[in-house]
């Protein structure tokens, strides 16, 4: 009977039950409808009541896995309730009035049953199509702890070994944080990831596969890079705002701000692309930059940056939308977007690769995607991890398996370190500071964050590979600047679209980045 209720629940599900989780991706769009793709039989060892992997599919949001079962009403399940079985009508049985419908991805069954299925290497048939585990390493010694974690996917901590992971909005071929990470525990020495243990994935019976679940060490952690650095720099603001006299001394009041932690995480991320790099598999490789590719870039960021401008005049439009502060700035970026265009479309910006010519303009290989201080986590000892390497999760998947330029990584930790000194500026407004009359030691680290970050980097990377990257300084510069005003006119998006107070943060990055890059050439 319990199948036959989350069958029945989910087939009269609302789209609304689901859209308001943190790993629907689509929250601004919603979804009209929603519809019942597939559905397995129960795990193995779920219990009773069981639980199930459904595919549902949401009308202009995608396709989605939801992990179900049904609990009792008033017991406190682990999941977010989708469904109340009292709403189903006349034909529902009285006792079953009483259960609930639940998203069961945090629950204790699902992992439990999952885990068990990747160490068996098992299957689990579903009406159209077969659920299928395959082991990739240890996968043994775990029980499932009350430590889990609601992003963009589901994450659920098994023990001190294991980590599950489970991907919520789907897209046929393999997800890349289980190619690249399985690519890289297999086929590399590098040790600062979470080593892929198992997988999951779903074979349609019209041949389409999609990757549904990941099993990865866990790792012993203090936390993400991002947390940390936040609360060490609300301490720098702080401290640094009435005693610190220099920036090189607010930086050693806590190890995240020193330029010895920046310089190891430089060199960690530079390992990682030496490891990426070195792999010799289908979807890996090297490619070199060639004129083609600079003008695919300079496209990108043309049509990006273009529909960022006209979103940030439709943003002026509206009185009261934009701070003071983030109004200022946006006029200075419309302001600066015809020349910059203008650039574009000339060449201007051909210079410095152009003078590396005889060097090479570095090579491109797979990378992380994504990278961001968010994506680092820290170990007790002070050591670096690298989680994530799922990309930009709405990019399309062709575009995130796409080999891409090391400097789009290296920019992306750029912009971190300046979102991480802006919003901690920000806080410390919003707790009544006069932050435009304290002293800037939070601008003065983020430029010298920068310097020891990029030290460390090439500090690896050039010792061991002189194609990655070009030869000249300034093509190098050249490179992550592009990357990082791409990026930057990203996040004004996202910030218009969810966080209106803190678009000044990349507003200023934009223009800073111009600065750099030589925003006023034509």
């Amino acid at each position: 009977m319990s199948m036959a209720l989350i069958e029945e629940c989910l087939m009269r599900m609302p789209a609304s039950a689901a859209t308001h989780a943190r790993w629907f991706r689509h929250k601004l769009s919603g979804a009209s409808g929603c519809r019942l793709l597939d559905l397995s039989e129960p795990l193995p060892g779920s219990g009773d009541p069981p639980v199930a992997l459904a595919l549902v599919g949401f009308d202009g949001a995608g396709n989605y896995l939801i992990p179900v079962t049904v609990a009792t009403r008033g017991s406190d399940p682990a999941g977010q309730v989708l469904a109340s079985c009292d709403a189903l009508g006349a034909n529902t049985d009285p006792v079953d009035s009483n259960m609930v419908l639940i998203d069961a991805a945090s629950d204790g069954a699902y992992v439990s049953a999952v885990l068990d299925l990747m160490e068996s290497s098992g299957d689990v048939q579903a009406r159209h199509g077969v659920f299928q585990f395959r082991s990739i390493g240890a996968c043994r010694n775990w029980h499932v702890e009350n430590v889990s974690s609601e992003y963009s996917n589901s994450v659920v901590i098994a023990h001190r070994s294991s980590a599950l992971k489970t991907f919520r909005l789907l897209t046929a071929g393999v997800n890349p944080d289980v190619e690249v990470g399985s690519a890289l525990t297999q086929r590399t020495q590098f040790s600062e990831i979470a080593r892929v243990q198992g997988e999951g994935t779903y074979l349609g019976d019209d041949g389409v596969r999609y990757s549904v679940a990941v099993q990865t060490e866990a790792i012993p952690n203090v936390g993400d890079a991002w947390g940390a650095l936040g609360a060490a720099l609300d301490r720098l603001w702080r401290d640094g705002a009435s005693t610190v006299g220099s920036p090189s001394a607010a930086a050693s009041c806590c190890d995240l701000c020193s330029p010895d932690a920046i310089q190891r995480l430089g060199a960690t991320i530079g390992r990682l692309h030496l490891a990426l790099a070195s792999i010799d598999l289908p979807g890996f490789g090297r490619a070199p930059v060639t004129p083609d590719t600079l003008q695919g870039w300079r496209v990108r960021l043309a049509d990006r940056a273009g529909g960022a401008v006209g979103r940030l005049d439709d943003a002026l439009r509206r009185p009261g939308f934009l701070s003071d502060k983030a109004a200022r700035l946006a006029r200075l970026v419309i302001q600066a977007w015809p020349g910059l265009k203008s650039s574009l479309a000339s060449g201007v910006w051909e210079r410095d690769t152009a003078d590396a010519a005889h060097s090479g303009c570095g090579d491109l290989i797979r990378c992380h995607g994504d990278l961001h201080l968010g994506q680092i986590l820290q170990r007790p000892d002070g050591r670096f991890v690298v989680i994530d390497f799922e990309g930009e999760p709405l990019a399309p998947l062709a575009e995130r398996r796409a080999p891409a330029s090391p400097a789009r990584d290296v920019a992306g930790m750029l912009r971190s370190f300046s979102y991480a000194a802006h919003s901690a500026r920000l806080r410390a407004t919003s707790c009544g500071l006069p932050a435009d009359n304290a002293p800037d030691v939070l601008l003065h680290w983020e430029r010298l964050a920068r310097h020891w970050f990029l030290q460390g980097y090439f500090g690896e990377v050039d010792g061991a590979d002189r194609h990655l990257w070009p030869a000249l300084p300034e093509a190098r510069q050249s490179l992550v600047c592009l990357f990082e005003i791409e990026k930057a006119f990203y996040e004004v998006d996202y910030e218009i679209n969810n966080r209106p107070d803190w678009a000044a943060i990349p507003l200023s990055g934009i223009l800073q980045v111009l600065e750099r890059w030589g925003g006023d050439r034509t």
